[in-house]
């Protein structure tokens, strides 16, 4: 095995740029791993008990959910992967050996990327998904169905994986950044924009519907109104902790990977991690569906795990019995 202590900083990982001259980041090492040690649990669980209800109730079935569902799903694979490999990572650095600072750093990086950029894009799917129920009207359910969610989920899982292998193909991630993150950026600035003309449409419809006074109509598009914010607190939490992100890449890209981009790589990394265990609570809070669904599920998985313990017991009591 390699020691750190051995590599200058001009080494690299697979091309990634590393930087092992920030030796007095052992606190900010231990301190994100047990954070992320810590959160990849709550992510794993969280993600897959949004999952498991949206599987076991057939109400849940339309693509807004079903878009949340595969937005779970990413932030399910952060907990399982990412954030294991990258607390993998910190223990490597802190030990100072190359050869599991290296392996985990590169799964770290190429997952969280991946789902990071999955998680983006399906925000803007979201958020296109919104702005056509918006205009469509009776054409949206013919239009927009969850075979077709499906189907544009899997090409941005694909296309983001593509993304995430050609970044061994450049010299350093300066290079790779000045290329990724103006397509990311780019998407978050289409969701931005299809938000801004829901809100516009939305507060157009609320005037003529009090001045129509329809009690229904008031209804479909309150229901709709609140869905669309449920979605927008997601878009704004991911662009809170993303945009730190974009800011320290476009520092790697003039600067280097300096001391001071390392330190910020590490905090920034760990928020957007920790985001994958707060949506679930979001999707829970805001949306009666889905936290029914999940108190459905926590009160079937309770009453199995008790059945499962009286029968125990009664095996080990009908055993106590039969040799006594």
């Amino acid at each position: 095995m390699l020691n750190l202590s051995r590599v200058n900083s001009k080494s690299s990982c697979f091309n990634l740029d590393i930087n092992f001259e920030a030796e007095d980041l052992y606190s900010t090492n231990v301190a994100t791993a047990v954070l992320n040690s810590v959160f990849s649990l709550t992510a794993i669980l969280g993600n897959l008990t949004i999952i498991m209800a949206y599987k076991t109730t057939p109400s849940l079935h339309c693509p807004a959910n079903t878009l949340l569902c595969c937005l779970a799903l990413s932030d399910f694979t952060v907990g399982l992967i990412a954030q294991p490999c990258f607390v993998a990572h910190k223990i490597g650095e802190i030990l100072r050996n190359l050869d599991i600072y290296c392996a985990t750093r590169i799964i770290s990086e190429t997952s969280g990327f991946i789902t990071s950029g999955v998680s983006i894009l399906t925000l803007t799917a979201i958020s296109i998904e919104r702005y056509l129920a918006m205009y469509l009207h009776l054409r949206y359910k013919e239009l927009v169905t969850n075979f077709r969610v499906f189907l544009i989920v899997g090409t941005l899982w694909i296309t983001i994986g593509i993304m995430a292998s050609l970044r061994f193909l450049f010299k350093d991630g300066r290079e790779y950044n000045a290329v990724t993150v103006p397509i990311l950026f780019s998407s978050l600035i289409i969701t931005v924009v299809a938000y801004t003309g829901i809100y516009k449409h939305v507060k157009r419809h609320h005037r003529s519907i009090e001045d129509q006074e329809s009690a229904k109509s008031s209804r479909n598009i309150l229901r709709f109104k609140k869905s669309t914010v449920t979605m927008a607190y997601i878009l704004i939490l991911f662009v809170i902790s993303n945009a730190p992100f974009i800011g320290v890449a476009i520092a790697h890209r003039f600067e280097g990977y300096t001391y001071s981009v390392k330190t910020a790589y590490i905090y920034v990394s760990s928020c957007i991690f920790i985001c994958s265990s707060v949506n679930p609570v979001i999707y829970c809070w805001r949306i009666a569906e889905i936290r029914r669904a999940v108190a459905k599920l926590l009160k079937i998985f309770t009453c199995r795990r008790n059945h499962a313990q009286i029968v125990a017991n009664d095996s080990v009591f009908s055993l106590q019995s039969k040799y006594q």
